[in-house]
């Protein structure tokens, strides 16, 4: 795909390098996936037990397996962030096992009545990973931007504005992407946009 945009070109002082890593790091999608659905099951489920469980399958799905995914395969491709796959192709095969992830966690937050929007929201997941692994192989969009997009939605919609400030990720994550050299700035604006459009479909059809 013609990017028209490029990566940063200028210099940055080493705090400000440390700072943009350690945003990085903080705003991994799967870290981001803890709070709302913590929140959303502890909250909004019919009983304690519903809602411990709920979490515990949702945290298990959308955040440990996809780190321990992510990790692997950073390792086997001699990544310097073992918490990051940097060529786009080589992401295919992470991508993939995490869509299974979510639709496992998916399927597991159904049989056991977990609060319907937490369904959802791992709906979301799954299927905005699977655009986003359609995209990967012609292009290198954002997955750190769409990561914030989901859970700042299921945020909003469960408990109303105060799920707004959750979007005030977006900003600093882009800014850390970017000045690192891993994305464009297009690459940055599409992955928030790719995940805002297929996010809102599937919680328009499905709430």
């Amino acid at each position: 795909m013609h990017d028209p945009t490029s990566k940063f070109s200028g210099t940055i002082s080493p705090r400000a390098e440390k700072v943009a890593k350690i945003i990085s790091l903080v705003e991994q999608p799967p870290f981001l996936s803890i709070l709302p659905f913590v929140l959303i099951c502890m909250l909004m489920s019919k009983d304690t037990l519903t809602g411990v469980l709920g979490s515990v399958i949702a945290v298990f799905a959308a955040v440990v397996l996809p780190v321990v995914n992510i990790m692997y395969f950073s390792r086997k491709f001699d990544n310097s962030d073992h918490l990051d796959v940097e060529n786009k192709d080589q992401r295919m095969r992470p991508l993939v096992i995490g869509v299974i992830c979510y639709a496992i966690g998916t399927a597991l937050l159904y049989v056991i009545g977990a609060p319907w929007i937490a369904v959802v929201l791992m709906i979301c997941y799954t299927v905005v990973t699977a655009i986003i692994a359609a995209i990967t192989p012609h292009w290198k969009i954002s997955i750190h931007a769409c990561g914030v997009i989901g859970p700042s939605m299921g945020l909003t919609i469960a408990f109303g504005p105060i799920g707004l400030l959750y979007f005030l990720l977006l900003p600093p994550v882009m800014w850390s992407r970017y000045v690192l050299l891993k994305h464009t700035p297009l690459q940055l604006v599409m992955g928030a946009v790719v995940g805002f459009v297929i996010s809102a479909v599937i919680f328009l059809l499905l709430l």
